[in-house]
């Protein structure tokens, strides 16, 4: 992991860094070949950092299970599992077959390469939709992340927060965690985010879906009738993130964003995010256990290991990620 000046990096109203850049954009702030974007914020020395955080040997699972959401959301196809014997060959033993199976289908990192630009016909720091492809020589491909994912992570349990202060949400409906909801919670928690910081925030939509019935999950899975909790598209919000050198944003809910969100929007989360300051955001994480835990500590940092799939050409990928205590 290469080590940033953080000195150097300019703040968020100082964007672009480069004439002829787009507004509110990294582009160029790592380089103009760079494709790691906001996860040049960790490094070794945020690794040792967090490896101190480790003082139980708690593990918390972060991801899922695989057609956790039955159906599946946004019209995916279910995963198909087939166990494969070796009776044939004269061997008791078994192989997996994991067919249609969509690495955005659960929990999630969207990769930089997932979502571009409509303004500038652009992915982040400028990659064309040309330059994403298939193997090795895929543009902002998931696979470059592999051995990136590793830090320091801090939980804003802001469902909680909002529950205790008598302004609960409703996780099933298109509502809106502010920036306020979030700053009030993490200081209620007595956290803080330092640079290098891999962001999780609970909004309460993974319990609720778990706990809603067959026919109200199934009502909910077309992309057309979802509707889901998530974090305030604003640009206070993606100033805060970046002013504060936040690595990646992780969340429980659908979209990071509510849902749903208007594709032409320029202003839409996705594109403030992945495409403009190159931040990654996850979905669908598995919050629960970590939130109890971190509840009856009251430590709501940890250290988190993500490694997501080593596909070249990548996409998006599960997370493979755990949180330890």
């Amino acid at each position: 992991m290469a080590k940033i000046d953080l000195k150097s990096i300019p703040r968020f109203s100082e964007l672009p860094a480069k004439p002829g850049k787009p507004a509110e954009s990294s582009w160029g702030v790592f380089g103009d070949d760079d494709e790691l974007g906001c996860l040049n914020f960790l490094n070794a020395e945020g690794v040792v950092e967090a490896a101190r955080l480790v003082r139980k040997g708690t593990v918390f699972r972060l991801d899922t299970k695989i057609n956790y959401a039955t159906p599946p959301l946004f019209n995916r196809t279910p995963a198909k599992h087939t166990i494969l014997s070796f009776e044939s060959y004269g061997l008791l033993g078994f192989d997996d077959s994991l067919d249609n199976y969509n690495t955005q289908e659960g929990s999630q990192w969207d990769g930089l390469a997932h979502v571009g630009s409509p303004r500038y016909n652009s992915l982040y720091n400028g990659v064309k939709a040309s330059e994403i492809k298939d193997g090795p020589t895929g543009r902002l491909s998931i696979h470059k992340w592999a051995n990136k994912v590793v830090g320091r992570a801090v939980l804003i349990d802001v469902c909680k927060y909002r529950t205790a202060k008598g302004r609960p949400l409703n996780p099933l409906n298109s509502e809106a965690y502010s920036l306020a909801d979030l700053k009030e919670a993490l200081i209620a928690q007595g956290g803080e985010l330092r640079p290098g910081t891999i962001l999780l925030i609970r909004t309460g939509w993974m319990p609720a879906y778990l706990a809603a019935s067959a026919a109200e999950k199934t009502a909910m899975a077309p992309l057309e009738s979802l509707k889901a909790c998530g974090i305030e598209a604003t640009r206070a919000m993606v100033e805060w993130f970046w002013d504060n050198r936040i690595a990646a944003v992780g969340t429980d809910c659908p979209a990071v964003e509510p849902w749903p969100w208007d594709f032409k929007d320029e202003g839409a989360l996705h594109y403030r995010t992945l495409c403009l300051l190159g931040l990654p955001i996850g979905e669908q994480f598995n919050l629960e256990e970590l939130a109890a835990d971190c509840a009856a500590d009251q430590r709501y940092e940890c250290m988190l290991v993500s490694v997501p799939i080593n596909l070249e050409g990548g996409i998006a990928s599960p997370p493979n990620a755990v949180a330890i205590k």
